[in-house]
């Protein structure tokens, strides 16, 4: 149900008002004018009086018909189209759901972070264990120490598998 109802508002957004209105114009201008001509043919051919005077009085009508529907597609030309509010809402969530999901693709592709590292943000965390792992190759066993467990503090991946590994 709530599928339906979307689609049918994705449909009736698409839509334009000025231009359905042109259409259905230009349709009842030809529908005029093809019983315009019947009428005249009927005038033309029909030797009862009654009938004669019906079709007369039909390609009057007709006529009426064909110069409303001028009027109509003169003023169409000065109408604008207005976007209903929800569609404009709905647009703009849509816009918000495709950059979120956006950010979420290339950040579980690994690009979000080779971006990142282009631009040179590399977080404060990654940078204090590169700092202690610096300084861990001076060979002081403290801060082998330090880094082992500033690693297990900051990463509790790396904890649990420091603990299968130290049993």
């Amino acid at each position: 149900m709530v599928r339906k109802a979307i689609i049918l508002a994705v449909l009736t957004a698409g839509c334009s008002a000025t231009k359905e209105i042109a259409s259905s114009a230009s349709v009842a201008a030809s529908a005029a004018h093809s019983i315009s001509e019947r009428a005249s043919f009927i005038a033309a051919n029909s030797t009862q009086p009654e009938i004669v005077a019906a079709a007369v009085v039909i390609k009057g009508d007709t006529a009426v018909i064909l110069h409303e529907v001028s009027q109509i597609s003169t003023a169409v030309a000065g109408v604008k189209d207005i976007v209903p509010f929800w569609a404009t809402l709905l647009q703009w969530g849509l816009v918000a759901v495709v950059a979120v999901a956006l950010v979420v693709a290339l950040w579980q592709t690994g690009i979000g972070q080779a971006i990142r590292l282009a631009l040179g943000w590399i977080p404060r965390r990654v940078q204090n264990e590169a700092d202690l792992a610096g300084k861990m190759l001076s060979d002081d066993p403290t801060t082998a120490r330090e880094f082992v467990a500033a690693k297990r503090a900051s990463d509790p991946l790396f904890a649990a598998a420091w603990g299968r590994s130290t049993k």
